[in-house]
């Protein structure tokens, strides 16, 4: 496999959990590159960014690349 297979393989694997956790209203954790974990729900997501609605009511904007992992709270 090239890395532009890989690429699209995993934006393909991003998208399926991505849907699924906006599709369920289901919460998640986000943890940035950083190590910063932002935790609620998925309110929408494109290419490059991830919307995410806080327990709060607050929503934070968090581009893709510094995202180091999602996890779905259970």
């Amino acid at each position: 496999m090239t890395n532009n297979e890989n690429e699209k393989k995993n934006e393909l694997g991003q998208e399926s959990q991505l849907y699924d956790l906006r599709k369920k209203q289901l919460e998640c954790t986000i943890i940035t590159t950083n190590g910063v974990p932002v935790k609620g729900f998925i309110e929408a997501y494109d290419r490059f960014v991830v919307l995410v609605r806080t327990s709060a009511g607050k929503q934070s904007l968090i581009y893709k690349h510094a995202i180091s992992t999602i996890l779905a709270n259970k």
